[in-house]
């Protein structure tokens, strides 16, 4: 069951932590064991929001019982501080957290950033993509990305044949899905496929702020 995040409501602060990663073992051809990264994970988001008025206290409100639900899911915006820089040499979405969102299920009223696009296909488990990416973008280890509704964390950087526009990025959680050359790489308008694990009641008293504290795990 989908759910749409609530309009009105603003986010205060939202920490994407990445979870469950595992180590197994790996015996090469001269027999030597080693550890690598299981194909594993997942995020857990935790997220502090806020009613401001009756309208966000109702909708915040509703969204909390609706997620309750065993098999309710949303597509969950995930605001960070830093983002890499558009066509112009400047951070994209400048002077605020993140873009505008709405009540539907993707969440954001003004159009993605499209710079950043695959060159070559990616495949599913892949643990990095092959990005063409606007001049000055300055895409660093740290950054996060969007491919879908999946979250993926940049922890390196290397350009392709010294291009500066041309750029291997490594990726953590390796990839949900395949990608096709050509999709878009969203890195202003970061979401993810969440369930609800917890999430304390609006209370309803003389205050004009609610606030509350929400805790979501990626769904699959």
């Amino acid at each position: 069951m989908q759910i749409a995040f609530p309009a009105p409501v603003r986010l205060q602060s939202s920490v994407p932590r990445l979870e469950g990663l595992r180590l197994q073992p790996f015996t090469n051809i001269d027999g030597e064991t080693f550890a690598k990264p299981a194909m594993n994970g997942f995020w857990r988001l935790d997220m502090q929001a806020f009613a401001f008025d009756m309208q966000s206290h109702l909708a915040l409100s509703a969204f909390v019982t609706a997620m309750g639900a065993a098999n309710a899911e949303c597509v969950v915006p995930v605001y960070v501080k830093w983002r890499p820089l558009g066509g112009n040499g400047r951070m994209l979405v400048r002077g605020g957290p993140g873009a505008p969102f709405t009540s539907d299920h993707i969440g954001f009223t003004s159009p993605q950033f499209g710079g950043f696009t695959l060159r070559a296909p990616a495949a599913y488990r892949d643990s990095y993509i092959d990005v063409d990416t606007p001049a000055l973008s300055n895409l660093s280890p740290g950054h996060f990305v969007t491919l879908g509704a999946r979250l993926h964390q940049v922890v390196n950087v290397v350009p392709i044949d010294e291009h500066p526009q041309r750029a291997r990025v490594s990726l953590m959680p390796n990839l949900r899905a395949a990608y096709p050359v050509g999709e878009v790489v969203v890195v202003d308008q970061l979401r993810l496929r969440c369930r609800l694990e917890s999430g304390d009641p609006v209370a309803s008293d003389l205050s004009p702020r609610q606030d509350t504290s929400l805790t979501f795990i990626e769904a699959f």
